[in-house]
Formats: C-alpha cells, sequence, structure tokens
C-alpha cells in the first residue's frame, strides 16, 4: 500500500467487540450444557438502547445459536477458535497465520454467522457511539478523510474518494478480508478500509487478499500498520530506438510483500495504461512550458539540464500520489541522461523534438 489508515478510525468497535463477546459467551454456555441468554439480555448496558433499534438481531443471534446447539463439542471448539482467529489483527497477516476458516467443515454455522454480521455491517451507517453526534461510520469516514492528505485511495493512489458532505455519496468500505471467508470479522472496523471504487469493485471484489493466485498464503499488509510501498521507474529505458516509446520498468519496495497486493488490484497495468503511455508526453510539455515560462532556454543541453533541475522538484505538487512518483522519477531519469556524457545529446535531442 501507497500509504496506510490511521488506527484511531477504529476506536468507536463496540460493535464488533459486544457482537463477538455475546457469541463466545453463548457458545461457552453450549459447552457447559447450559442455555444461552437471550440477545438483548447479552448486550452490555451502555449499548443496549442502539442495538435495540435493530431488530433483527436477535433472530440472527437466535438462528446462530440454533446451528451450534446439536454440535459436538470439538466442533464448538473450532467455531470458539475461528472467533477469535479471525479478528486477531494484525498477526493473522503474517504468512504463517492460519486462516480460521469454517466454511468448509461448518458452513451451516458459517452462513448463519456471515448473515449476522452481514446485517451488522449495514448497521454501522445507522448506530451512534453513545455521546456522539455521528453515526460509527460517518465518524470513520471524517478521520480517515482528515488522514489522507491527499484523499486519494491508498490502495492505488490514483483515485480520489468522496470527502464526508451530506450531499455526496461514502466511498466504498471494503472488507479487507472478504465477509464471505471471514464473517466473524465482518463488522470489526480492524478489517474494514474506505476504497476508491474502482479498486474495490473493479479489482478487489471478493478476492482472499491473504492468498496468491494458487491459493498459497502469501505476503499481506496491515492496512492500519506503518509499511509503506515506494515506487519508482528504476530500470526504464527512455530511448530504446526504433521509434518506440519508453521501455517501462516499474520498480517496487518491497517487491515481495507486495507481490500479491499488486497483483490484486492490477497495478502494474493500471499504471502502465492510465498513467505512464497516457501522460509522459504530455509531461514532457509540462517542462517545455515551464522552462519558457522561467526564461530558460533548452535549445542548449546546458540549459536543458537547468531546467529539468528545477522542474523535477515541482512534480511532487502533483494532485494524485502515484502521478507524482511516477512523474518525479521520469524526470530523474532525464536528468541523468542528460548528464551522460554518452546519451545525453541523444536525450536533449529528444526534448527539443517533444517541445
Amino acid at each position: 500500500m501507497f500509504f496506510t489508515y490511521p488506527i484511531a478510525a477504529t476506536n468507536d468497535n463496540w460493535l464488533s467487540s459486544t457482537l463477538l463477546a455475546v457469541l463466545h459467551d453463548a457458545l461457552v454456555a453450549l459447552q457447559h450444557g447450559e442455555e444461552p441468554l437471550g440477545f438483548q439480555a447479552s448486550v452490555p448496558e451502555p449499548y443496549k438502547s442502539e442495538f435495540a433499534r435493530c431488530h433483527k438481531f436477535p433472530a440472527l443471534y437466535g438462528a446462530f445459536v440454533e446451528t451450534c446447539r446439536p454440535l459436538q463439542a470439538e466442533q464448538r471448539d473450532d467455531i470458539v477458535l475461528a472467533l477469535a482467529g479471525q479478528n486477531q489483527f494484525p498477526e493473522l497477516f503474517a504468512i504463517n497465520a492460519p486462516s480460521h476458516g469454517i466454511a468448509g467443515t461448518l458452513p451451516t454455522v458459517h452462513d448463519a454467522a456471515r448473515s449476522l454480521f452481514e446485517y451488522a455491517f449495514g448497521k454501522l451507517s445507522d448506530l451512534k457511539t453513545p455521546g456522539s453526534g455521528e453515526t460509527v461510520r460517518g465518524r470513520y469516514h471524517h478521520l480517515v478523510h482528515d488522514h489522507f492528505a491527499s484523499g486519494c485511495c491508498p490502495f492505488c493512489g490514483l483515485e480520489i474518494m468522496e470527502a464526508p458532505d451530506p450531499d455526496l455519496v461514502d466511498p466504498d468500505l471494503d472488507h479487507y478480508l472478504a465477509v464471505s471467508k471471514y464473517p466473524f470479522a465482518g463488522a470489526n472496523l480492524r478489517n474494514l478500509t474506505a476504497m476508491g471504487t474502482n479498486c474495490n469493485r473493479s479489482y478487489k471484489g471478493a478476492q482472499d487478499i491473504l492468498l496468491d493466485e494458487q491459493h498459497q498464503k502469501a505476503e499481506c499488509f496491515d492496512p492500519y500498520g506503518n509499511e509503506h510501498v515506494t515506487l519508482s521507474l528504476d530500470g526504464t529505458v527512455l530511448l530504446p530506438g526504433g521509434g518506440a516509446g519508453p521501455a517501462w520498468a516499474l520498480t517496487f519496495d518491497p517487491d515481495l510483500k507486495s507481490l500479491n497486493w499488486r497483483r490484486i488490484f492490477k497495478l502494474e497495468a493500471r499504471i502502465r495504461a492510465n498513467v505512464l503511455e497516457k501522460q509522459y508526453q504530455m509531461w514532457l510539455k509540462h517542462f517545455t512550458v515551464y522552462a519558457k515560462r522561467n526564461g530558460i532556454d533548452i535549445a542548449g543541453k546546458d540549459g536543458a539540464i537547468e531546467a529539468i533541475a528545477k522542474f523535477k522538484a515541482t512534480c511532487d505538487m502533483e494532485s494524485l500520489p502515484t502521478v507524482a512518483r511516477l512523474k518525479a522519477s521520469f524526470f530523474a531519469l532525464v536528468e541523468n541522461a542528460l548528464n551522460d556524457p554518452v546519451g545525453g545529446d541523444r536525450m536533449h535531442n529528444f526534448l527539443i523534438e517533444s517541445a
């Protein structure tokens, strides 16, 4: 990821933590041969009034309990492990961590949990933390928007997400671990990420972020962690010859850990088609206009070198972070080529022709 989410945005996580505790207590009661409490009786006092507004919770909770009632003790132990394990953030992102899925072994329990937590996820837009004037989702949206200086999706750095405004539609709130596979994390803010519409609907969808294309456990970023990916055009050949445009090379650091993220979000293809091939000639025009407006004559190579050195410092003013990084990297390559005693004249001629 190019940047990460503020952990403060997960503070109002009482809906998920309450549901998980209620289900855990019901499973423990069944294990001891006792009758679980009713749903509303299980909810802690501070949240009773909010849960009471959501009329489907008791029935969905009851359906979950009934699917667990006839099971063997060992099976209920597996459910307890899944309930905790699917919410073990950030430990579950480790490549050797188990995924704790139960869809294959206990499909009816999985489906009951999914129904409950999908309903709970929808209620994030309605319920308010006691004492707050905003819904849980509204508060989350404000905190994330304030944290992201560019307002861009951190998975691509190319798509602006809508700002908090009553006249605008909130950005997609993606289940980082898909609710279809990890239902117990379906309302956990630690598993939810505001995401650009294209990234969410066209690329990620319900793909399992923890698995690679061979369905093996893969390296995975923690969206609320501190690890960021850097991007450059190191290795690009600007003038490959034969009248061809640049032979682009994209360098991500870290490389291996970012591989699955890049695959799921089709980053290389999107960057090549939508940014590099589409915009690099426009960038060159930006450069020539800049040089002219600043009175720098690029007809001579020394003038071109002076102009490039000054112009590349403006590239980080691009509003889209990924475009800013690529543009700065592109002109760093141009500057190196101009200063190359062997290929400098060729690059200078290319800049003059592009003007």
